[in-house]
């Protein structure tokens, strides 16, 4: 139960967090999308190494299954938020995103590949945005996850 409470916490706090700290509005433009390529590329490697160590605490003998399924979980918020916050940066280059929820849902409905269609990327930095969150989520999440699911069945069955 510990474990469940902790990740209800730490998904309660980042969403939070993504809800009221302030984000530079789309379109703002002056030089800046040099420094928010860098930054968008630095977040996914920090974002990569977050979610390498999850996996490697997870993967402990001493872990119960709660408690790896509880790490992927929080992992995967984050992922989730970093995207949505992208999008809501990027918002001008999307027909539909117009408010922070708008772009947490798309973010969540671009890692499960839905796409229902009703917020679309416009612009080509969003299309580009989105093929690396789905790329990102195909092989990296997919990746993290597949491997802590792979380490909880008992040896020598396939």
């Amino acid at each position: 139960m510990l474990a469940w409470t902790r990740t209800a916490g730490a998904i309660a706090v980042v969403t939070g967090l993504y809800f009221v700290v302030p984000l530079p509005q789309a379109g703002a433009g002056g030089g800046l999308f040099q420094w928010r390529s860098f930054a968008s590329l630095a977040g996914l490697a920090v974002l990569t190494w977050l979610l390498t160590r999850q996996v490697q605490r997870a993967l402990r003998p001493e872990r119960l299954l709660v408690e790896q399924v509880t790490m992927l979980l929080t992992g995967v918020n984050l992922v989730v938020v970093f995207f949505a916050a992208t999008y809501v940066v990027m918002a001008d280059q999307f027909a539909g995103i117009r408010t922070r929820l708008d772009a947490l849902y798309f973010a969540v409905v671009t890692l499960g590949t839905i796409g229902y269609g009703d917020i679309v990327p416009i612009g080509q930095a969003a299309k580009a945005a989105v093929i690396v969150q789905t790329v990102f989520d195909l092989v990296i999440v997919t990746s993290a996850i597949t491997i802590v699911v792979s380490a909880l069945r008992p040896r020598g069955r396939p």
